[in-house]
């Protein structure tokens, strides 16, 4: 037991979960707020929400609260939801039972309203203190009951800048095949929250220790220790590592896609007399990317997303870059529905996770990229990338230039379009009509 306190005006924010606390203890019931309310007022983040743990039966909390909107839910264990607030009851016949079972340390603690004491059976302040994650009790049977806790425990890694105790990181490498018995959906729901955790590439560190790696991204593991070839000092691995670290956690879908965006590197690695290059990584990268992501459990438009990040990577804007060449990549972007600005980012973290060009990018050569777009996509210069830019419609095609309706007006346009990013001054109506004919004639 630790001797921890916590004032109660740290979960002032939250009055509905107090007032159902309270109520509880008014009538003679234990009651006390546990899990990660706990952790993070320690931790001093913001407090989302209050669970409360009691030995009041679900019954006896669904009478209790009569009058107010109760829900019945999960499986494993009672727990009412009142007003929104969780109530579950103990675990077992104490809290000291409830606490036991329980996953992390950090996570098995409670606080008593009336002598705001930390109860903590498991040494969760200290390491919390510490940052380390550590399964409580026997780690092989705390991952048992729920394998998800695998990948939970390697996502607090990654919230906390932390490490895993090494007892439970060797109960991670035994336990690695129960992985296989995951349900999808809760597997990427974890993956996402990492991403949006303070050290993301500690997340994959962790599956890689643990090794979890092969059973959710194989070919990840292959770019360990791999040569990261002529442009850098560090491996692929490392890269792929610092490329995620440099990305925002307001981010958390690109921060993926850059742990994932030199995948391919080590099947397309050729080695000639200058050193190692992966010539077309990035598109053998793509399909890659969005199997994981499929057989993960990621919606269509997560995957897509992802995996044209991936795709677009190796796009550069340079001092040579013409303005039609901007415009490619604008409409290429466009096509695969990435915002530039998200792919720009990518671009710049490539940059920066790199050790011989320590720094990435300089501030001029950003300026450089950020400047080339935005004159082709400023309101007082619309260049035309993409088919809602062009003067005319596929409704204009079938109307004015007799074009039956069918795939070829959408043939057509894209071959407008092709002709305006060449040459914008094409972008009218009366030219695009004439030179639709045109097209429609050929492809006739």
């Amino acid at each position: 037991m630790d001797n921890k306190t916590i004032e109660p005006g740290a979960f002032a924010a939250h009055s509905m979960a107090l007032t159902v606390l309270s109520r509880l203890r008014d009538k003679g019931f234990q009651a006390l707020v546990a899990g990660g309310a706990v952790r993070d007022c320690l931790l001093g983040r913001p407090v989302r929400e209050l669970d409360i743990a009691t030995n009041a039966s679900a019954l006896e909390v669904t009478a209790l609260f009569n009058g107010a909107r109760v829900e019945k839910v999960g499986r494993s264990f009672p727990l009412v939801l009142v007003n929104g607030v969780e109530v579950a009851t103990f675990r077992g016949e104490s809290l000291e039972e409830d606490l036991f079972r329980r996953d992390l340390t950090f996570n098995a603690m409670a606080w008593c309203p009336d002598t705001h004491r930390v109860i903590d059976p498991w040494g969760g302040v200290g390491d919390l203190s510490k940052r380390i994650v550590r399964f409580t009790g026997n780690p092989v049977e705390r991952i048992r009951e729920d394998p998800l806790r695998l990948l939970r425990a390697a996502r607090f890694v990654a919230e906390l800048s932390g490490e895993m105790a090494e007892e439970s990181l060797d109960a991670m490498a035994a336990e690695a095949g129960l992985m296989a018995d995951v349900a999808s959906e809760r597997i990427h729901h974890e993956i996402l929250k990492a991403m949006a955790g303070e050290t993301p590439s500690l997340f994959f560190e962790t599956l890689r220790q643990g090794g979890l790696l092969p059973y959710l991204f194989p070919e990840m593991e292959k770019s360990v220790g791999h040569d990261g070839g002529i442009h850098h000092d560090e491996t692929v691995w490392e890269h792929m590592m610092m490329a995620t670290d440099a990305i925002s956690p307001k981010f958390p879908l690109l921060r993926l896609a850059m742990a994932l965006h030199d995948v391919a590197k080590p099947q397309c690695a050729d080695t000639g007399k200058n050193g190692i290059r992966f010539h077309g990584h990035e598109k053998a990268g793509e399909p890659l990317v969005d199997a994981y992501l499929e057989r993960l459990g990621f919606s269509n438009q997560q995957r897509a997303y992802v995996s044209k990040i991936v795709r677009h990577h190796m796009r550069r804007i340079d001092a040579d870059s013409t303005p039609k060449a901007v415009r490619r990549i604008l409409r290429d972007l466009d096509e695969s529905s990435l915002p530039w600005q998200d792919w720009m980012r990518g671009v710049f973290a490539d940059g920066k996770a790199n050790k011989k060009k320590r720094g990435g990018y300089s501030l001029a050569e950003m300026r450089l990229m950020v400047g080339a777009v935005y004159a082709e996509t400023s309101p007082k210069k619309q260049g035309a990338f993409s088919l809602a830019h062009l003067a005319v419609n596929g409704s204009d095609l079938i109307t004015h230039a007799g074009i039956p309706q069918g795939p070829c007006v959408g043939r057509v346009l894209k071959a407008l379009l092709d002709k305006v990013i060449e040459s914008p001054e094409l972008n009218t109506k009366e030219t695009l009509l004439r030179e639709a004919a045109l097209l429609a004639e050929k492809q006739a």
